[in-house]
């Protein structure tokens, strides 16, 4: 049985801010992993660190998926139960570590992951959990964050600044290098296919970024509580907003950040 000190965390975290609203930037990576992986109707699909819904889980049962969503966070599955009401859609939202999905063996023909499994702090237990749900023949997706791309530059900041995780947690900073991928997989009995891939961030200015990643993401939200009080949030956020003007490939004062992503297909 998996401790519930890391589970307890995460909710804290994703709870805070506004990811329902925030994580609707990151569809278009959705739509991309629903494209590569294929999704044939009454297929079975589990889609781990679903949050409210919108990235993956949804969107797949519109493509005609019998669609499970699951998360550590029940405050986002009761969002994604609302979105899926409205689109019309029904999805079976499970509340679930992704170190211990309470699933059997081979009961899913597609598993997903885009951007939630890499926040696990044992990525080797995440990663034999997407691989051991999925049937022989069926396809696993994940999404990570590049090490050298726009997201991976904010992990590397966020590190400066707040404490270092206990000894055996890993970092999602770490599912940003290719052999890191390799081998988690490798070490689950699989063979990853890796691809480089970019989604767009917009906002109306500098200001604005700052504004919506400081209000409403949750390591933000719970950056800020820490660092606050010991008079760092300031140097913290100064920080963020000089990493946004490095990566803008905007020049009208407006802001477009190209962040890249790997994504890993394995087929089982």
């Amino acid at each position: 049985m998996i401790d519930d000190d890391f589970r307890k965390g995460a909710r804290a975290m994703w709870s805070s801010g506004d990811w329902d609203d925030f994580s609707r930037r990151l569809a278009p990576v959705g739509q991309v992993v629903l494209d590569r992986i294929g999704i044939e109707s009454g297929a079975r699909l589990l889609d781990v660190g679903t949050g409210s819904g919108g990235t993956i889980a949804i969107p797949a049962a519109q493509r005609g998926a019998v669609v499970v969503g699951a998360d550590v966070t029940p405050e986002l599955l009761e969002h994604a139960g609302r979105h899926a009401q409205e689109a019309g859609v029904a999805v079976e939202w499970v509340e679930a570590d992704a170190r211990e999905l309470p699933f059997a063996e081979e009961t899913f023909d597609r598993v997903t992951s885009t951007f939630g499994a890499m926040f696990a702090p044992d990525h080797a237990l995440a990663t034999a959990e997407l691989v051991r749900v999925c049937r022989p023949g069926g396809r696993i997706a994940m999404t990570t964050w590049t090490l050298d791309g726009f997201a991976g530059a904010m992990f590397t900041m966020n590190e400066a600044f707040l404490p270092t995780p206990p000894p055996g947690v890993q970092t999602p900073s770490q599912w940003g290098e290719e052999e890191h991928i390799v081998e988690m997989f490798g070490a689950a009995g699989v063979a990853p296919t890796i691809t480089r891939e970019e989604v767009g961030f917009t906002f109306a200015s500098v200001e604005a970024a700052v504004t919506a990643y400081s209000e409403d993401l949750g390591p933000f939200v719970m950056a800020r509580k820490l660092l606050e009080p010991a008079g760092r949030w300031e140097d913290f956020i100064g920080g963020f907003a000089d990493l946004i003007r490095r990566f803008n490939a905007a020049d009208d004062g407006s802001v477009e950040v190209i962040s890249e992503y790997f994504l890993i297909l394995v087929d089982r």
